[in-house]
């Protein structure tokens, strides 16, 4: 390759993992860094291709206060960027560690040397990372069927003792029509639509097994963010309004759990009413059940019964000899 296109290629390296407003380099550490990759140059050529990447688009600048010397301003991804996107995917689950690892080194290559190291101290996994390696070939294949408007087939299973795999329906066959890959409460979930129940459900993706592409489909007309509000923590249930009268200092609380959308409307002293559409499921009873007297449900009848007949069970399960 022509010794110049060369020279321009390592100058960007050299710019990209070596300089930074704390790190600049000058020439001669330039001329050297070249002269170790048997490339020769001279400051005039060098001026040159600084001003054609400046053209190209790289932020160079030359800093005449002490620390002197050309360094990069700016790249595409701050250091801060980089750092959060890692923490997400160093706290995601669903990801295997070594798929974690992979991915947080591909990320740092984004930054220079030494936002590298400073990064690199911070990184912290979570300690519930799954063990299940075809997540990644599972979400390609998820992915290609949405895009593609393709059925799927798959198995479906729960982890027992040992971490074995025990399937459901006796490792028989799920069939969906995929929507939407959903990523909550450190989860990834397929929601699709099942033509055998005629309704729209979701599944772990850590937890599907022996996947594959099926038929082309037609697809209904599906709203996402609706399914995702109507959905406590990502569990099945009946949808329905339910309203609550809630303690005031757990207003913050509620609107983390449902989101700022919602109408809350002042009662009494201290107390607010809260209607919202979800599932009257036992995730979202457990939700509830942890404010203890904060959080009081006020319809429907049938959620007050239901809730009112657990703790009749459970204070005779704990009390009875």
């Amino acid at each position: 390759m022509n010794n110049s296109k060369l020279r321009l290629l390592y100058l960007y390296d050299l710019f990209k993992l070596y300089t930074s407003e704390e790190h600049p380099i000058k020439m001669p550490e330039i001329i050297d860094y070249l002269g170790d990759l048997n490339i020769q140059a001279e400051r005039k050529s060098i001026y040159s291709d600084i001003e054609a990447l400046k053209s190209w688009g790289l932020d160079i600048l030359y800093s005449t206060s002490s620390p002197i010397g050309y360094f990069l301003s700016s790249s595409d991804f701050e250091m801060i960027e980089i750092k959060i996107l890692i923490d997400a995917i160093s706290s995601s689950e669903f990801l295997t560690k070594k798929k974690t690892t992979s991915l947080n080194q591909r990320l740092l290559t984004l930054l220079n040397k030494y936002d590298q190291e400073e990064v690199s101290k911070q990184i912290l996994l979570s300690s519930k990372k799954f063990k299940n390696e075809q997540v990644y070939y599972t979400l390609d294949i998820l992915q290609k069927a949405i895009s593609t408007n393709m059925s799927i087939r798959f198995k479906y299973f729960d982890l027992i003792q040992n971490q074995e795999r025990k399937y459901r329906r006796n490792a028989e066959f799920y069939s969906l029509i995929p929507y939407a890959l959903l990523y909550e409460n450190e989860r990834y979930y397929c929601i699709g639509y099942s033509c055998k129940h005629d309704s729209f459900s979701h599944y772990r993706i850590d937890k599907m097994d022996a996947i594959e592409l099926i038929d082309k489909t037609e697809k209904l007309r599906f709203n996402l963010q609706q399914y995702q509000a109507t959905n406590f923590n990502m569990s099945i249930g009946q949808v329905e309004t339910i309203t609550l009268e809630v303690d005031e200092s757990l207003i913050s609380t509620v609107y983390d759990s449902f989101g700022q959308d919602i109408i809350i409307q002042k009662f009494a002293n201290g107390i607010y009413t809260i209607s919202l559409q979800t599932t009257s499921s036992l995730p979202f009873i457990s939700w509830l059940l942890q404010f203890k007297t904060k959080i009081k449900v006020i319809s429907p009848q049938s959620l007050v019964d239901e809730i009112t007949l657990l703790l009749k069970d459970m204070l005779s399960y704990y009390t009875c000899n």
